[in-house]
């Protein structure tokens, strides 16, 4: 099921204590329409706890029980659900995240509303963030770098972690099959193993989290030495401690994670050796923050050290890369009048205040030869921001600035404004949201300073030290409504949204043709792109009635340089349809759905495309026979619709992924 506005109940979040009525989307997964509901709380619009109705920033939100079903381990088949978002899987086996035509080097990903640090460059890779554990993933989409700085330019999303403190003991299973893909050398079956459990010892409330994932990856030709898609193996560890001392609640976390991944890609000429691609990842890291929640005073800091190993490339020409990153970041919150008016003659506002300090370094050799090819490249920032909401009882306003002091780029700003109106009535309630905000970011040290060597698998990406910050300016808008049909049979919903950016020295890869030409791989290099503009729009709808609910989304999005060429690796149409059904007796919630994708730009070194649209259809089971066992079963890639490889003999371009049909089934124990 989608995720949005109007949906999602809460799951975990007890310590905020707030029971309300549920807005519709997604009966497949909670209680009857007819029955009293509990409605979300989201933190992530303005960085304090809001009701989803209420939030005068727009928010999408998927909950927990959704991602459970959903995944398969990791983010990759979750966030592949929401409206707008476009799921894209990178040469080196991993998946990236697009929002409202920025890439994913644009868009923030949060865990507890703090960064996550990019394991293998600037883009975040979906499929290294566990799933496991998750009480709701809220998405905004848009400028949001007042609130959380450097690259929002396309919108935030942020994993809540489960909040619970009575965390129970569960174990579960899951084994899959590529099917006619598996190829020699490799185990039949993918597994993936999850543990959860958590004690009060000595005071101290620990929870602890494990996941371990085994892909046996694929191949669509047997006969060829080329494998389409690696074998991997991933460890998540996550172990947090928390205690409450007098006011304050003290939190000690410690997450770590391992893959490694390998493909073989070649035959050295005259040779038997195989040349394969590689990649060992290693990384820890250490969160230690103190709250106090208690009105009145209402603040928290956090101090974060990440430490990044990686070992990858091609057979002779691996390289080592350590990143490290440090930032001590603090927040306060102060609160006046009525933040939840009753009446037109209540008011209130709230101000929300932080800072952050941060550094980050970057070391890159190659152990065959010794050779230095990044030495103790760091960077440093020093940030701070502030926001006001003025909030009456149909109408919020709400206004923030931020100020970054970078060590390489100097001074950078950012301002926004936002506004929520409510136009209908208690029975059907009219929201509409307007947003104007500036964005930045810092280009990072591998964009400026890294070579990403992948000529075993074709290409190649330099780095380039002169490249400047990206700034953009982004209007969005949203209007939504929410009615009842048939006497309170049905539930409906329907939002329309709209979105314009406009982008200075965005930051593209740009084909090197004579260097291409020369060393016979697609070259390509980090370079500013002077002006861009971005716009689009969506549109959604559902139904809902008692056991089941049917969903429609349309996204519609473009993007032109200033030379008015489209911006590659971005489809102009999507569309997603979901159907969700709920069966009582048994216990039983299933879900069809469909992402269709259209129009993405040729690249100009194609002499034409093999497709132009394709559409993936995935479907997922969950059956509970206790209430401490449960099964799920998924086909993934339901029609096996997938990028020909042929076509490059042609040099034609082909936008579907490389993917495969993958049947999969998993129990579940709670202890």
């Amino acid at each position: 099921m989608f995720a949005n506005k109007n949906h999602y109940h809460l799951n975990n979040m007890s310590r905020f204590n707030l029971y309300l009525l549920l807005t519709l989307l997604s009966p497949a997964l909670t209680q009857s329409v007819f029955a009293k509901e509990i409605e979300t709380l989201v933190v992530s619009g303005t960085r304090t706890p809001k009701l989803l109705s209420n939030s005068p920033v727009s928010v999408d939100v998927i909950e927990g029980e959704t991602i459970q079903l959903l995944s398969q381990g990791t983010l990759a088949n979750v966030l592949d659900f929401i409206p707008g978002v476009v799921i894209t899987r990178s040469a080196k086996d991993g998946y990236n995240v697009q929002m409202q035509g920025f890439d994913s080097k644009h868009v923030l990903i949060l865990i507890d509303s703090l960064p996550v640090v990019s394991p293998t460059g600037s883009s975040v890779d979906l499929d290294q963030i566990s799933a496991s554990d998750i009480a709701q993933i809220e998405i905004i989409k848009g400028a949001a770098s007042v609130m959380y700085g450097s690259s929002a330019l396309g919108g935030v999303i942020n994993i809540i972690t489960n909040k619970d403190s009575s965390a129970a003991t569960s174990l579960s299973y899951q084994i899959s099959q590529y099917i006619d893909r598996e190829y020699e050398g490799s185990a039949p079956f993918s597994n993936t193993l999850k543990f959860n459990t958590g004690a009060y010892v000595f005071g101290w409330d620990h929870k602890v989290n494990v996941q371990l994932i085994q892909d046996t990856g694929f191949d669509y030709d047997l006969n060829t030495v080329a494998v389409d898609a690696a074998e991997l193996d991933k460890t998540f560890i996550n172990y947090s401690t928390s205690k409450t001392l007098s006011q304050l609640i003290a939190q000690f976390k410690y997450q770590y994670f391992d893959e490694y991944k390998k493909r073989d890609v070649s035959v050295l000429p005259g040779q038997s050796d195989i040349v394969f691609y590689s990649s060992d990842v290693h990384q820890h890291q250490f969160d230690f923050s103190l709250n106090n929640p208690n009105s009145g005073k209402n603040w928290r800091t956090n101090t974060r050290y990440i430490s990044h190993q990686e070992t990858s490339g091609q057979t002779g020409s691996l390289r080592e890369t350590t990143i490290t990153l440090a930032e001590i970041d603090g927040q306060k919150v102060w609160q006046h009048g009525s933040i939840n008016p009753k009446s037109t003659g209540e008011s209130g506002s709230e101000t929300v205040a932080g800072w952050l300090l941060h550094q980050d370094q970057l070391d890159q050799y190659k152990p065959a030869d010794g050779s230095v090819e990044i030495n103790d490249e760091s960077r440093s920032s020093i940030e701070a921001y502030v926001q006001h909401n003025f909030i009456y009882k149909n109408a919020q306003y709400l206004a923030g600035f931020r100020a970054q002091q970078d060590s390489d780029f100097g001074t950078h700003t950012a301002f926004r404004i936002s506004s929520m109106l409510n136009l209908g009535k208690s029975g059907t309630p009219i929201k509409w949201r307007v947003g104007l905000g500036q964005a930045y970011r810092v280009p990072d040290l591998k964009e400026r300073f890294y070579v990403f060597d992948h000529s075993n698998l074709g290409y190649m990406v330099l780095g380039n030290e002169n490249l400047m910050p990206e700034t953009a300016t982004s209007l969005n808008t949203s209007l939504s409504v929410r009615t009842s049909l048939f006497d309170h049979f049905a539930d409906v919903s329907l939002e329309i949204a709209g979105h314009y950016s406009e982008t200075e020295d965005l930051i593209n890869t740009i084909h090197n043709a004579q260097l291409s030409a020369e060393t016979g791989l697609d070259i390509s290099e980090y370079s500013n792109v002077e002006q861009t503009k971005i716009y689009g729009f969506d549109v959604s709808s559902e139904v809902t009635f008692e056991q089941w609910s049917w969903q429609v989304n349309y996204a519609y999005n473009d993007s032109k340089d200033d030379n008015k060429q489209r911006l590659q690796g971005r489809p102009r149409h999507q569309a997603k349809v979901s159907v969700n059904y709920q069966f009582d007796q048994p216990s039983i919630n299933a879900i069809l759905y469909a992402v269709y994708q259209a129009d993405e730009v040729i690249p100009s070194s194609y002499d034409g495309a093999v497709v132009t649209d394709y559409t993936i259809v995935k479907f997922s089971l969950s059956h509970a026979l206790t209430e401490q066992l449960s099964l799920r079963f998924s086909v993934n890639n339901l029609f096996d619709e997938h990028k020909d490889l042929a076509a490059q003999k042609i040099n034609h371009f082909d936008p579907r992924p490389i993917s495969s049909r993958e049947l999969v089934f998993g129990v579940n124990y709670q202890f």
